[in-house]
């Protein structure tokens, strides 16, 4: 008896000890007061500290209510073991912003590290994430819904404005358009088991984004794991991201879960909504220049893409690889599983269902040739092609698969099907 109490007295003590490192863990604990008045104040100041900040409880961010991180922090929340987000964010523009010192150039460097986890971002307006000085950030289990869209004053064939909301922002293009600011966003940028869900009320006019990186440098970006729900231009979207002086960067989006909505914006092009978009669109000479473009790998994601002219996935860069992905078409008349138009990339081990017009389309568009592109093992037996199975409107690149439905357009196409 006498052991076995001493094994409990152990076991409690032990206990203890651990109920005491996870209280003392943290620099700085604060509890919400669903008052936006003291709220924003109570972090801001906490994360001036830097440190680690533990947030407990309903914080209320207000309409325009924002902390701007400019030290070192890791801001966390707190999650139970139903998986419940026991801490929520309410409201805020932009709600955790990482501001540019400056706009000029050099810019000093390194920005500060950041790291959120497990917390629940509802209702903020435009965005509750952006980052456009950083060195680095870890964005791991968090919860983001009901982002309110921002009028932005824009001409185009569906109005005067544009609404914008997204996910998380990463890069200097939204506070300075121009151009890219080298070193201003670099380091490894992680984005990780999130769960984010943009319904909106017009998505016909809302340029949805669920996580958008534009104008990084150099940066080591890896978007894993997350589920993307209702987004109405894109979930996924890296564009415009430059390699460093050492040459230094990558992308890797793997195993995410995006299911796009029937409806999406139809804007800058007629494809829409859809599920990742990778590459280069403000300057696409980028997106075949080895010397500004990062290597690109897209693995094991599955994508549902509903829309009238959804795209999958689309590649607008070369030497892309789009690997093990399984993309669901949902029936568009225009649809497309794979869309790539960069050249020399590896598309392989694929599968593509559901019906559309097109499985796999591989060819030019604007400056992009569509050359040169190896497809392999990709399977279409479920897929009905309104079109075609596969589409090569590009030259020598080399099919190998089984007997499929093909229109060939190029020239010097090597197709090998059994």
């Amino acid at each position: 008896m006498k052991k076995i109490a001493a094994i409990n007295c152990l076991s409690i003590a032990f206990l203890l000890i651990l109920s005491t490192n996870t209280l003392f863990a943290f620099d700085t604990t604060i509890t919400g007061k669903s008052d936006s008045s003291y709220d924003v104040k109570a972090v801001q100041d906490a994360v001036d500290k830097g440190g680690s900040v533990l947030l407990k409880g309903t914080f209320d961010f207000g309409k325009k209510g924002r902390v701007n991180i400019k030290n070192d922090v890791e801001i966390s929340g707190e999650i139970d073991e139903a998986g419940r987000y026991l801490t929520k964010v309410v409201g805020g523009f932009w709600t955790f912003h990482s501001p540019l010192p400056s706009t000029e150039l050099p810019i000093p460097t390194p920005g500060p590290k950041v790291k959120i986890e497990k917390i629940h971002f509802d209702g903020a307006t435009r965005a509750p994430l952006h980052f456009a000085y950083t060195s680095g950030i870890e964005i791991l289990n968090n919860k983001i819904t009901n982002v309110l869209p921002l009028s932005y004053p824009y001409k185009w064939k569906g109005g005067d404005n544009l609404l914008l909301n997204a996910g998380i922002l990463l890069g200097n293009r939204f506070v300075h358009m121009e151009k890219i600011l080298p070193g201003a966003v670099t380091g490894r940028l992680i984005f990780n088991n999130n769960s984010v869900d943009l319904k909106c009320k017009k998505p016909e006019i809302t340029m949805g984004q669920g996580v958008y990186s534009i104008y990084t440098w150099g940066a080591i970006i890896e978007i894993k794991g997350n589920t993307f729900r209702n987004v109405s231009r894109n979930s996924i979207e890296t564009l415009d991201n430059y390699v460093g002086d050492e040459g230094k960067g990558n992308i890797l989006i793997a195993d995410n879960n995006i299911v796009t909505p029937p409806v999406g914006i139809p804007f800058p092009s007629p494809k829409t909504p859809n599920g990742i978009m990778v590459g280069w669109f403000l300057n696409k000479s980028g997106g075949s220049d080895p010397a500004l473009l990062s290597k690109i790998s897209i693995v094991r994601n599955y994508v549902q893409a509903n829309g009238e002219t959804s795209l999958g996935i689309a590649s607008l860069a070369d030497g892309v690889s789009v690997l093990g992905n399984h993309v669901e078409v949902g029936g568009g008349a225009k649809s497309i599983g794979i869309f790539q138009v960069g050249s020399n990339g590896f598309i392989a081990r694929n599968k593509i269902d559901g019906s559309g017009a097109w499985a796999l389309n591989v060819g030019p568009y604007k400056v992009y040739k569509g050359n040169g592109n190896t497809l392999a093992w990709n399977d279409f037996t479920d897929f009905e092609g309104s079109s075609g199975d596969f589409y090569s409107g590009g030259n020598k690149n080399t099919f190998v698969g089984a007997k499929c439905s093909i229109v060939n357009k190029g020239e010097g196409n090597i197709l090998l099907t059994q």
